[in-house]
Parts: structure tokens; sequence; C-alpha cells
């Protein structure tokens, strides 16, 4: 693939990655229903869109017309996405936060270093082993004041989450080499999810949601799950697995200035020096690879 494929392909992650920020850092804080129930609806919202937007470019159709291979890969996508988020959901409420988001964020090691060279064939290079390192040493430095260095569950639903992690990802590169349209991978990727989910939310729906709860569900499932979904496997279908990892370690930053702008969430030294091992590991891929 050329060099300006290559870098529509870098923007098109960055673009997905900085809505997961505003996910994150906003959003989330918002809305003030459970976890499988935000997932679950935000599903629905994600699904409507990208069902309109199939409709608009007359693909809806095309929903069944790939080999059963394909649409199995698809359906095993979504899976993952569920199951990664289900473990993931589990790990911030059983113990520390900060020991959830890291384990969480062993993903890239387990795509560059096990499931991408045994399912995809990417190679290994120096330079990403390193660059897979300095982003997680990042990760780690942002997290030493909330660590707890006594084993808690969140570091092992956090383990987990990250296989399913790591393991969608990969799928997600497998169905863009099928040359799956974005819009229907997507599609394929919320289905799964919702219907893994919606049991969970219909205690909430019951009890009573508020307008408020409901708009901002709409706004995160159109923006999170159809928007930056689409974006992502835009992006990933133009670059390795291995490089679309590294560059998600970007979202915590992101998510971390966004909750300082808008709820003055403080921003300490290890904040600072953290981000900035982050920010540079992005920086050097793209500039590697351009």
């Amino acid at each position: 693939m050329n060099k300006k494929e290559q870098l529509k392909g870098y923007l098109f992650l960055i673009s997905a990655i900085s809505i997961w920020a505003i996910s994150s850092g906003i959003l989330v804080k918002l809305i003030t229903v459970s976890s499988f129930t935000l997932y679950s609806i935000g599903a629905f919202f994600g699904i409507l869109f990208l069902f309109i937007n199939l409709l608009i470019h007359k693909k809806f159709t095309k929903l069944t017309n790939y080999p059963l291979k394909t649409t199995l890969l698809m359906l095993l996508v979504g899976l993952g996405v569920g199951l990664n988020n289900g473990f993931f959901f589990t790990a911030l409420k059983s113990g520390s936060i900060a020991n959830a988001v890291l384990s969480h964020n062993l993903a890239p090691f387990l795509v560059v270093f096990l499931f991408a060279p045994l399912m995809l064939k990417e190679k290994l290079t120096r330079k990403t082993f390193l660059l897979v390192l300095l982003a997680f040493l990042g990760l780690f430095i942002l997290t030493i004041p909330s660590l707890k260095t006594s084993f808690d569950l969140a570091l092992l639903y956090g383990g987990i989450s990250a296989f399913f992690y790591a393991f969608h990802t990969i799928i997600q590169k497998k169905v863009m080499q099928a040359k799956v349209d974005p819009l229907i991978a997507a599609t394929y990727q919320n289905l799964v999810p919702f219907f893994m989910y919606i049991p969970f939310a219909f205690g909430d729906i019951k009890t009573g949601i508020s307008i408020n709860n409901w708009i901002l569900l709409a706004i995160w499932g159109v923006l999170v799950l159809g928007i930056s979904f689409t974006l992502f496997f835009n992006g990933i279908k133009r670059i390795s697995a291995t490089n679309a990892s590294i560059l998600t370690y970007g979202e915590p930053i992101g998510a971390i200035i966004l909750a300082f702008i808008f709820f003055k969430q403080p921003i300490n030294i290890y904040v600072i020096i953290g981000g900035l091992l982050i920010l540079l590991s992005g920086i050097l891929l793209i500039k590697n690879n351009n």
C-alpha cells in the first residue's frame, strides 16, 4: 500500500481514537445509567445510525451478500468487542481503576507479540518493539498515583478484557482483508454486543431513564459505536494491526485532557510525563512509516 493510503489510515485511526477519548473523558461521565445499559442502548442507536447510512448509500441488501466465512468473522468481532467491554466494565467495578486501565491496555502487547505474528504474519521489528514499550511505559507512569501494589480483581478482569481486545483487533484486520464495506463491518460489530447486553437494560428502562440520559445515549451510540467504529475499520484496512494497536494508547491521554477541561480533574506530573511518552511513540510510529 502506498504512503498516501497509509497516511489516510493513520488519520482515520486518530479520528476514531479522538472520539473514544471524548467518550471516556466526557460522555460516559455525563451518562448516569449502568455500564451494560449504556452499551446496549448505545449499540441500538449505533445500529440505527448505520442502518440509515446503509439505506442512503443503497448498501443495505449487501448485509447478507458476504460468504459465510466472512459473516462469521464479522460476528466474531462483535463477540470479541462484547466480551472485551463486558470484562473491562467489570474490572472498573471490581477494584482500582488504575489497575483495570493498566491491565486492559496490555492488549497492544498481545497484538504485537502474539496475535499479529501468529494470525496475520506481521513481522515484529525492533522499532515496533521499542515503540510499544515506550507507549506502555507512558501509560504505566500515568497511572502510578492510583496504582495498587496488591493484587485485586481489577487486574484479573482487565487482563481478560485485554485478551479479547487484542483478539477482536486481529479479526477486524482479517475482515478488512476480506474487502468488507466498513459500514457493514461496523454494523455486525454492534449487533452481537447489543443482543448480549440488552437484557441488562430492561431493569433501567422499566424504572425509567431520564430524557437527558436518552439524548446522551443517542449521541454516544451514534458517535462512538457508529461513526468511530466505521472510521476504525477504514483505518485498519490501510495500516497494520500492530501499528493500530500502538496508536490506541492515545485514548487515555485525550480522555484525561478533556476531563481536565470540562470537569476540572487535576493533571499531575505523572500525567504530563506519561502523556508525552505516549505522544512521542505515536509521532515516531507515523514518522517511521511515512
